[in-house]
């Protein structure tokens, strides 16, 4: 109920009561009426416990003030809050922790990102930059941030949606031909060459490779599930690999799996699973039956990837090679996209480039190949005869 009060100047000031119970004034105030006062009260107290009324104070508070209630309600997987905890403290906190949330403008998150695309130096004191795709971690966590206030009626807007940050430059990501590969695994041992083998013939993460189940792989039907993938960070098995897709991927003709050691009487895989039950005994371990070591197998691919003379090749640069085995094959972008796990369409876009391949009219426009016909042979020098003198050595010759 709204009510009243008289103030000193004789002027009347309306009252009114939130649903939440907060008490306000009514805007428009002091009245010189008291009936208009009351009128003023009822009005904004009935605004106040309508369906959407957004408090129009909500978005004075800070970002780190918000931080507060927004974290704990986030829904995410022990390694991403570890990871996104560390982006918060060191970046989203020190730039925003004390801006109130309705200050905050698009210009200025484009020109934070900006800044955070500049050369810094590290604790070594080494001048680098920071990666693209990390950049874009940082800036969408605290889009994410933004989005929830909008959804909590605290602000208006998202000004940090739909972002455009660059991608990575182009020409960073190496595509290996099939002989490539082949001088690959010439130059490589058994163990590694196997793992080689998997990585490039399915486009599989290293993290679905660590975390691949012996169940999981189906050599009468020739396929993969890539259902669980192991945490590094965590140490541990999560549910669901990046993207929160379970796909099943096809083995290759030329994958030869029955070479594969299996551990004879393991029940199962050693390490906790976050979720579900854990299906039985991993398809690939170190020689102590524990998980594949990353940093390991990538000094061993390094080694061969030297002995083979490629340049510079990535573990990650095979998942790029199954996808563009994949295209110049003649699949199609989404089917690719799928078969990678890709959450996202626009993911898989970068591979796009990739199909734009010239077509049989192009290449028939440009005609058979230039022929080249040698240039003639130059004529012989003749010399001038001096006749006197040709006279003169005749004579003395037959003198």
């Amino acid at each position: 109920m709204a009510w009243t009060d008289q103030l000193a100047s004789g002027k009347y000031r309306g009252r009114y009561r939130t649903a939440a119970g907060e008490t306000r004034n009514a805007p428009g105030g002091p009245f010189v009426h008291k009936r208009e006062a009351q009128l003023a009260a009822a009005a904004a107290e009935a605004e106040s416990r309508s369906l959407g009324w957004r408090d129009p104070r909500a978005g004075g508070r800070t970002w780190r003030e918000w931080c507060e209630t927004w974290w704990p309600s986030r829904t995410v997987g022990t390694e991403t809050e570890r990871s996104d905890r560390g982006r918060r403290d060191n970046y989203l906190m020190p730039r925003w922790g004390d801006t109130r949330l309705c200050d905050i403008t698009r210009q200025d998150v484009k020109d934070w990102a900006a800044e955070l695309r500049e050369p810094y130096k590290n604790a070594k004191g080494i001048q680098t930059t920071r990666a693209s795709a990390y950049v874009r971690l940082i800036v969408g966590l605290f889009a994410a941030s933004l989005a929830a206030a909008k959804d909590a009626e605290v602000l208006p807007t998202n000004v940090a949606d739909k972002l455009r940050l660059p991608g990575t430059p182009p020409g960073q990501d190496r595509y290996l031909t099939r002989d490539e590969v082949g001088r690959l695994l010439a130059k490589m041992e058994p163990d590694v060459a196997v793992i080689t083998t998997l990585l490039v013939s399915t486009g599989m993460r290293w993290g679905e490779l660590a975390g691949l189940h012996r169940a999981r792989v189906h050599l009468d039907r020739r396929v993969i599930d890539v259902v669980e993938a192991f945490s590094s960070k965590a140490y541990e098995m999560k549910p669901y690999p990046k993207g929160k897709k379970i796909r099943t991927v096809p083995i290759a003709e030329w994958a030869d799996l029955t070479a594969l050691e299996y551990v004879l009487g393991a029940t199962d895989c050693g390490y906790t699973h976050t979720q579900g039950h854990c299906p039985g005994p991993l398809l690939l371990t170190n020689e102590d039956g524990f998980v594949l070591s990353h940093s390991r197998y990538s000094e061993a691919f390094r080694a061969a990837v030297k002995a083979a003379k490629l340049g510079h090749v990535r573990p990650h640069d095979l998942r790029h090679t199954y996808a563009s085995w994949l295209l110049q094959g003649g699949r199609k972008l989404e089917e690719v996209g799928k078969l990678l796990g890709h959450a996202s369409t626009s993911t898989t876009q970068r591979y796009a480039r990739l199909t734009e391949l010239a077509s049989q009219e192009v290449l028939a426009a440009l005609g058979p190949a230039p022929t080249t016909t040698p240039p003639p042979a130059p004529e012989p020098i003749v010399e001038p005869v001096d006749e006197l003198a040709a006279l003169r050595a005749r004579r003395t010759a037959s003198a």
